[in-house]
């Protein structure tokens, strides 16, 4: 099959060894879209066996920085290393991704004394042309287009339809997508409390990667219930939206240690009757059905 899931990251805000920020591989065909790019983001792309210029796409669902603190290391590195073989990057995300975008690699951006001398002094000219590059070196120049409710982005084979989210309004943007191919489709949620809009965008969706950031019956604060999704929340909506597979992401320590992530998904799984899998770094998701292996 030439559709393939991998789970980069699958942590939150809070630092950790075996959990990097939020980012999903998809590869279908020729196409590879990262989903998300958070931190260490670029590192697990290596881990996965996946070079940096390999990626094609980039879809931000919104701009905390658990989400989005490796988009200037994909895009610089990226450059860097595609010598000026491969097109920019192309960036898609809620509104905010373009300042963000000009800030980094503007004129006057983060990023400006460092592009200037590796496009103009004469040691980086030395680098880029052993590297095959051909002068004049053009600075990175991602292509973004901001993307709303209802927005469509259609590649050759594939495409990818967008919600709007419930997260942290006004202050930003959030958005889900969906990646839809011959192969099948996969719904990222990005950070999102329940609501329809993305019980809509997963009907009869083959995988669903849910943010689960508590367990629904400890913590009943409405500031971050009302902003963010606990387990059982994940398991209503792939039942309602009658997915196939869910996906269980953004973990933190507390949910994911022995007993309590047991718990978790035997409670998930009397909610959903599909397959619950909880996510780590580096896993490949089957897209076909998991089906169990007889014991030898």
């Amino acid at each position: 099959m030439s559709l393939r899931l991998i789970l980069l990251g699958t942590g939150t805000p809070t630092p950790s060894l075996e959990r990097a920020g939020a980012s999903f591989l998809v590869e279908h065909e020729a196409a590879a879209l990262l989903f998300d790019c958070g931190p260490a983001a670029v590192r697990r792309l290596l881990a996965a066996g996946v070079f940096p210029t390999r990626v094609t796409h980039l879809f931000l669902t919104h701009l905390h920085y658990d989400h989005c603190m490796d988009y200037g290391y994909l895009v610089l590195n990226r450059w860097d290393q595609g010598v000026g073989r491969i097109p920019d990057l192309k960036v898609y995300g809620p509104g905010g991704t373009e300042r963000m975008t000009h800030l980094l690699f503007g004129e006057e951006g983060v990023f400006q004394d460092d592009l200037a001398g590796r496009t103009q002094h004469p040691g980086s000219h030395f680098v880029y042309e052993h590297r095959g590059g051909a002068l004049p070196r053009h600075r990175p120049a991602p292509q973004v287009q901001e993307v709303y409710g209802g927005a469509e982005i259609a590649g050759e084979d594939w495409n990818v339809r967008v919600a709007d989210m419930v997260h942290c309004q006004p202050y930003l943007k959030s958005v889900a997508y969906r990646f839809n191919c011959a192969e099948g489709s996969i719904v990222v949620t990005g950070d999102t409390a329940p609501n329809p809009q993305l019980v809509a965008l997963a009907q009869g969706a083959g995988v669903l990667v849910h943010m689960c950031h508590f367990l629904n019956d400890v913590e009943s604060d409405v500031r971050i219930t009302s902003s963010c999704s606990g387990h059982l929340d994940a398991a209503r909506t792939a039942a309602e939206a009658g997915v196939e597979k869910l996906v269980l992401v953004h973990l933190t320590e507390q949910i994911t240690r022995p007993g309590i992530r047991e718990r978790m998904i035997a409670e998930a799984a009397a909610v959903f009757s599909g397959t619950i899998v909880l996510g780590e770094d580096l896993m490949e998701i089957p897209m076909a059905p998991i089906r169990p292996e007889p014991i030898l």
